[in-house]
């Protein structure tokens, strides 16, 4: 599978945060044929080992989390109308004649109610709704619709792709089911003897919600060293004056507190000997990525972030460049099979 494809396949996937093994056994079918093993822990991370194939050789973690935003339904209304609460960072500016699937008993479609202009009450046209005068149209009755959901019941945005001119990509849950497809499709092209270690590939959980997923997942396979790859804000004109990554640019490698500097060092080194397009992002404090979970998991672990940068983030038609996934798939091949990097950080 192309990576344009496998980007897709897995960013269809339903992943709402909470709700992460909704789709395990596809998740299996698609990316794991890719690896030696597989296993899911208490806390629902996917994890998939590629075996190097050598004796006590290092552990290396690569880290992308599963989850993706989405809404829960929190009442049941007349009409077949739903109300819904948000799971993770959802704006509802962005949620009006929004498509989504409702996942109960059985999958159904949904429309996200919007209010034409000319019936707003004066001075509200400009005003967001509050999240609890969200409404979802199903299209049944109050009766029917409690067959089939409850409250509590998840809601994603319906998974539709586009392709923009320029290599560019739009649909929902690139954030950061992208950066897993990155990760996946270098796996699936190295054979295990050009590895520098056993390669253990997290899917996490909850990353949206707090990052508890990377917590568990480092802990449990405590690596020598990790990379993690999450998506950043790109930049578009009314951003001016923010220091947004550029769409087109490569990879971007956060310089932070959070992060390991020599590893961080290296993976520049990685870029510039191959000539992958990358930029630098200064977050001093807080990468509001898993970085900030698995450098600080058991005795701590050394971690650099790379990410891909995103327009749209948390809407249903987020958009990437193509060139920058290739770019972050590149940088991850050449990690993993980094002889330099294993000698310096294998315990």
């Amino acid at each position: 599978m192309e990576l344009k494809e496998l980007i897709i396949s897995l960013s269809s996937l339903m992943s709402v945060t909470g709700c992460e093994n909704y789709s395990a056994d596809k998740l299996r079918n698609i990316i794991g044929d890719v690896f030696d093993q597989s296993y899911t822990d208490k806390i629902g991370n996917h994890i998939f080992v590629k075996k190097c194939g050598r004796e006590n050789a290092p552990k290396i973690m690569i880290d992308c989390h599963f989850d993706e935003i989405g809404l829960i339904v929190s009442d049941i209304c007349e009409g077949g109308f739903l109300k819904v609460a948000n799971v993770g960072g959802v704006d509802t500016k962005i949620l009006q004649s929004a498509e989504v699937i409702i996942y109960g008993d059985r999958e159904i479609y949904g429309v996200i109610c919007s209010t034409p202009p000319h019936l707003m009450s004066p001075g509200t046209a400009d005003k967001a709704k509050e999240m609890g005068d969200i409404l979802i149209d199903t299209g049944i009755s109050k009766e029917e619709l409690e067959k089939i959901c409850t409250v509590g019941t998840p809601i994603g945005f319906k998974p539709k792709y586009s392709e923009l001119l320029g290599g560019r990509l739009a649909g929902k849950a690139f954030d950061d089911k992208a950066c897993g497809a990155c990760a996946v499709y270098a796996l699936s092209q190295i054979q295990k003897e050009e590895l520098c270690g056993d390669v253990y590939f997290a899917f996490t959980t909850r990353e949206e919600v707090g990052g508890f997923g990377a917590a568990t997942s480092a802990y449990g396979i405590d690596p020598d060293y990790a990379l993690v790859m999450d998506v950043t804000n790109s930049w578009v004109p009314d951003t001016e004056g923010k220091k947004w990554s550029i769409i087109g640019s490569g990879v971007a490698i956060s310089v932070s507190a959070v992060t390991n500097r020599k590893l961080t060092k290296m993976t520049r080194n990685i870029c510039d000997a191959n000539n992958i397009k990358y930029t630098l992002r200064a977050e001093p404090n807080n990468t509001g990525t898993d970085a900030n979970k698995t450098g600080i998991t058991h005795f701590g672990i050394p971690t650099v972030l790379a990410s891909l940068p995103l327009r749209n983030m948390h809407t249903s038609n987020e958009i990437l460049s193509l060139e920058d996934a290739t770019a972050l798939s590149e940088l991850t091949r050449r990690f993993v099979t980094s002889k330099e990097i294993a000698e310096v950080f294998a315990r």
